[in-house]
């Protein structure tokens, strides 16, 4: 089997939760899984329309007012493969992480200690903006997806937490 391109993955769950347009799939991501796995709108809407002939969407065309558009809904087809994607064995990641891009190539010590500290800034901002949507979620009636989205969120937060201890300690450690 070749390589599967994963956006299909990321629609079909954000459809197995309800009816929804690609704007809307878009923008819920933009709020939500934006965090860890990136699509774009120049993959969303074509791979709605793969899915679509591939029997796993249906799209339908709603009226708002006088304006027009399409609704995707995902076909027992599409849970399916859903799940069977969700039950298979998470396949092996190559991250992208520019820091550690430039950390190894760097030449000197000046510059691993600025590369430090201007990674440092970003991850404490990102976790402050995880530990407000924590307080968010909290926030919210129980319900099994906030538990979940919980968990999800945790684990970046353990993650940040991790990252700015080892930058702080090599920050110190250069000192």
């Amino acid at each position: 089997m070749g390589i599967i391109n994963k956006t299909r993955y990321a629609i079909l769950g954000v459809l197995h939760e309800g009816p929804t347009s690609g704007y809307e799939i878009k923008s819920l991501m933009g709020r939500s899984t934006v965090y860890f796995w990136r699509e774009s709108d120049s993959t969303i809407y074509p791979m709605l329309k793969v899915l679509a002939m591939e029997g796993k969407v249906l799209p339908k065309t709603v009226y708002v007012g006088k304006k027009k558009k399409e609704v995707f809904s995902i076909t027992e087809a599409g849970r399916e493969e859903f799940k069977a994607w969700l039950e298979s064995p998470t396949g092996s990641e190559t991250p992208r992480n520019e820091f550690l891009l430039k950390l190894f190539f760097v030449a000197d010590r000046k510059e691993m200690t600025r590369l430090f500290q201007e990674r440092l800034e970003k991850i404490e901002g990102i976790y402050k903006e995880y530990k407000k949507i924590e307080e968010r979620l909290e926030s919210i009636a129980d319900s099994p997806c906030k538990t979940i989205r919980l968990k999800a969120l945790g684990y970046g937060i353990a993650l940040l937490e991790s990252e700015i201890q080892w930058l702080t300690n090599e920050i110190g450690r250069m000192q």
